[in-house]
């Protein structure tokens, strides 16, 4: 099993390098794309917060790098909303602007009360940074109907993705008090949907801005 674990876990890694290096390079190639660009940007941080975490347990031996954690969500929050701000309409972007100031209070408040929170998973973050972008990816699949939406590939892959992994990060602590041979297959369940999380933004690369390039 640890194998397996660790065979995904490097797929995962090798996955995330080519969509990063593939969607960067077509955010170049269309520079007037704001949609392209936040999409981009977010997997440029998610690579380098991912980067940093394998420094820090395998070259320092720090195990607790939890603290970054902070950063992925957030900076997954931040940009992937940008990103489904620019497919919304007029209406639906004032409501992206709405949830997106309520998150940053509630944090913000959270975290000045309760610094402490930065070592550890912080539970009401991961609910408050995932929950709006699954909801943001049905609203872009609602638009969608009747007629031929944008990026579905990675709007598929959000709402998927984002659904199980924000449950099993919230359910993650309690579980491993209950069955810690239970916890390894949930993370590593974790592990292969973002493998196929990842597959998705592949695809959607070649079906959408394959044929930018050429």
């Amino acid at each position: 099993m640890k194998l397996i674990d660790e065979i995904f876990k490097n797929i995962g890694v090798l996955l995330l390098l080519i969509n990063t290096i593939l969607y960067t390079y077509s955010c170049f190639s269309n520079k007037r794309n704001r949609t392209l660009k936040y999409f981009a940007i977010y997997l440029i941080l998610t690579f380098s917060v991912l980067s940093l975490s394998i420094i820090i347990v395998e070259f320092f031996g720090i195990k607790n790098n939890l603290f970054l954690s902070h950063f992925y969500f957030i900076f997954q929050f931040v940009f992937l909303s940008l990103y489904y701000k620019c497919l919304f309409t007029k209406k639906q972007k004032n409501w992206v602007n709405v949830i997106f100031v309520l998150v940053a209070l509630t944090l913000s408040i959270q975290y000045f009360n309760n610094s402490s929170l930065f070592i550890k998973f912080n539970l009401l973050e991961i609910l408050l940074t995932s929950f709006p972008l699954v909801i943001y990816s049905i609203i872009h699949l609602y638009n969608s109907l009747g007629k031929p939406g944008k990026y579905m590939y990675i709007n598929s892959a959000v709402l998927i993705y984002l659904s199980v992994s924000a449950l099993i990060f919230i359910l993650g602590n309690l579980i491993i008090t209950i069955d810690r041979e239970l916890s390894i297959n949930v993370w590593f369940l974790n592990k292969v949907f973002y493998v196929g999380y990842l597959i998705l933004i592949l695809i959607e690369w070649k079906k959408s801005l394959w044929k930018t390039k050429n």
